[in-house]
């Protein structure tokens, strides 16, 4: 990636803001934020230039890359005669921005996971690997788990998620331990500690077998129909009681259950 510094008039700030000449990959631009970042400048100056994309591969179309908000503040008080230095950079393809965009957030407000997922998501279908961001995506709608945890459950690297790479694990064991996470979320409401034991204790067993999960998710309910549905809230304790409850023989089992119910 190529930089120069650039001079930017206010009629070209203008432009460059309008909605549909923003990146999608970015966050969404709120004028509060905008006027405090203003008011900082009065006070202290420019700290730091904002940055400005030049697309190569979109007929080198020019778009804000980082701080979108000090321009919209900065635009209110400029005049038609003067100028904004800004960083410009030259970028090959849509990897590279994502990317810019990326490390240039980390030195101020970090990128979330979820800021990752929907700039690959909004890459486009075309994108390698956009059918693994899509399941990821689906996944967390579907069993209102975390992301994060997600991303543990399916993605063996999450520095390769964030790049764009997404290196997968096992997907049948990842799959078995997304069923069972996802029936202990759904049915007991389990908390984010709770499910990180569930995750935990599943991925431990290596499920080949989709048949094995549901078997214990009948035994897992059962117990679980005895204490009133409750299960420990510490990640240890469940993890714990788990591998209690998994490591029984069908007749242990049974005995067990009998003499909770007394």
């Amino acid at each position: 990636m190529k930089t120069q510094i650039v001079k930017k008039s206010k009629k070209e700030i203008v432009k460059l803001l309008k909605k549909e000449n923003l990146l999608v990959f970015n966050r969404a631009i709120t004028k509060a934020h905008a006027m405090n970042i203003l008011e900082s400048i009065n006070t202290y100056g420019m700290l730091r230039l904002p940055v400005i994309v030049q697309l190569l591969y979109d007929n080198n179309k020019e778009a804000i890359a980082d701080s979108q908000h000090t321009l919209t503040g900065l635009v209110t008080k400029m005049t038609a005669n003067e100028y904004q230095d800004c960083i410009l950079v030259k970028c090959k393809t849509k990897k590279e921005v994502i990317d810019l965009i990326a490390k240039l957030n980390t030195t101020s407000k970090s990128w979330t996971n979820e800021n990752f997922l929907s700039a690959w998501l909004k890459f486009g279908a075309e994108y390698e690997y956009y059918l693994t961001y899509e399941m990821v995506h689906d996944k967390q709608k579907q069993s209102g788990i975390s992301l994060s945890k997600i991303l543990d459950i399916f993605i063996s690297n999450k520095d390769s998620f964030k790049k764009g790479e997404p290196k997968l694990k096992n997907q049948i064991q990842a799959n078995n331990v997304y069923k069972f996470a996802k029936h202990f979320r759904s049915k007991y409401k389990s908390a984010a500690h709770q499910i990180a034991g569930v995750i935990q204790f599943a991925q431990s067993e290596k499920w080949e077998d989709e048949e094995k999960v549901n078997n214990f998710i009948l035994r897992v309910d059962s117990y679980a129909s005895i204490k009133g549905n409750r299960y420990p809230k510490d990640r240890e304790d469940i993890k714990t009681k788990l591998e209690e409850l998994y490591r029984k023989t069908d007749s242990e089992f049974n005995n067990y259950i009998s003499r909770c119910d007394d």
